[in-house]
């Protein structure tokens, strides 16, 4: 969790695996995006995944997720090609 003066401005959600860990939700409040708090959140992610003595990070995203793939990408990961498949329900 990302907080500035005691207000939660953005959040990370990962999870363990035998590949290592896996980012599920990486969220930064709209007016604090640009400003370094989603670099951080998954800076302190990576740092923590290396002190567990894993090797492995994976993350989904929208491949129009022009934001989250800049960030990514910044940070050395590498697009797989992988497609996941997803489901929706219609009500």
């Amino acid at each position: 969790m990302a907080q500035i003066n005691n207000e939660t401005v953005g959040y990370q959600i990962s999870t363990r695996n035998s590949f290592g860990v896996h980012l599920a939700r990486l969220a930064v409040l709209p007016q604090q995006q640009g400003h370094g708090v989603g670099y951080y959140l998954v800076q302190d992610l990576l740092n923590k995944t290396r002190l567990a003595g894993l090797y492995r990070l994976t993350v989904n995203t929208q491949n129009d997720n022009q934001a989250s793939l800049a960030l990514y990408q910044k940070m050395g990961f590498v697009l797989t090609g992988e497609r996941y498949t997803v489901f929706t329900y219609q009500l």
